[in-house]
């Protein structure tokens, strides 16, 4: 497993008749995302064209403390508390730094 950083987008679509409960949610998690030590950054940003679709920008320093991240108990309550509040289920892409030539 490589120690690069890790980085991710996840493309949020919350049931717009609850779209205040699933931003509460979101906010939890990341509070606690903030707290650890393997977040560098993770931050809720929207179009101006679409404000019901939320993209979560995020990096960890390595693909490791992503999967220990996805662990922990603010992740699996706060996606347990979304599963009926989204849509569709997030959709995650997940990137590595373009090693230079």
């Amino acid at each position: 497993m490589s120690d690069a950083p890790l980085y991710l987008i996840a493309t949020i679509r919350p049931r717009v008749d609850r779209l205040e409960e699933a931003e509460r949610e979101v906010r939890a998690l990341m509070a606690g995302t903030h707290a650890e030590p393997g977040c560098i950054y993770m931050e809720l940003v929207e179009s101006a064209d679409d404000p019901t679709t939320w993209i979560m920008l995020e990096k960890f320093h390595s693909r490791a403390d992503w999967d220990t991240h996805m662990t922990t108990d603010h992740v699996i309550r706060g996606n347990a508390a979304l599963q009926g509040l989204l849509r569709e289920p997030t959709e995650l892409t997940l990137l590595t730094e373009r090693p230079a030539p």
